[in-house]
């Protein structure tokens, strides 16, 4: 049975992902990653994750049946729905991430944790999943705990 979602097209508030130096590239933690192409300092905005607005928990049902997840919760009604976004839809997850998420009204900010080498896959931590038996983890990290 589809779900019916209303959305709302969003743009992030600038154009930021073009100037910083990032590449969308095959990853070893899954599909295509986005990656430094110069380093990058610690604790700097890298920028906003584009996508459309989508109202929960309809969202969630429609992404439960998927093995990959553009959808990133704002509040409890509304999600940022990223498959067609811009190159941050291509942030993978890691249980040892060196970027995190910003979440400011219905904004998605990315900043870096601490600095990143040029070569450096870039990553956020997921956290929970709406899948009922999580998913698999393939960050590698040391202290990855297997599951999403």
């Amino acid at each position: 049975m589809p779900v019916n979602t209303p959305r709302t097209r969003r743009k992030p508030s600038s154009s930021e992902d073009h100037v910083i130096p990032v590449e969308v590239r095959a990853s070893r933690i899954n599909g295509r990653g986005l990656f430094a192409r110069a380093r990058l300092p610690g604790r700097r905005k890298l920028g906003e994750i584009s996508g459309e607005l989508v109202r929960l928990p309809g969202a969630w049902k429609k992404v439960e049946r998927s093995d990959k997840i553009y959808l990133i919760e704002l509040n409890e009604r509304q999600a940022l729905e990223c498959s067609s976004g811009n190159s941050f839809r291509y942030l993978n997850h890691s249980c040892a991430a060196n970027c995190y998420m910003r979440i400011i009204r219905n904004r998605v900010e990315i900043y870096t944790r601490r600095p990143i080498r040029a070569g450096t896959e870039l990553t956020v931590n997921y956290g929970a999943t709406p899948h009922k038996d999580g998913m698999r983890c393939a960050c590698g990290a040391a202290n990855c705990k297997g599951r999403l």
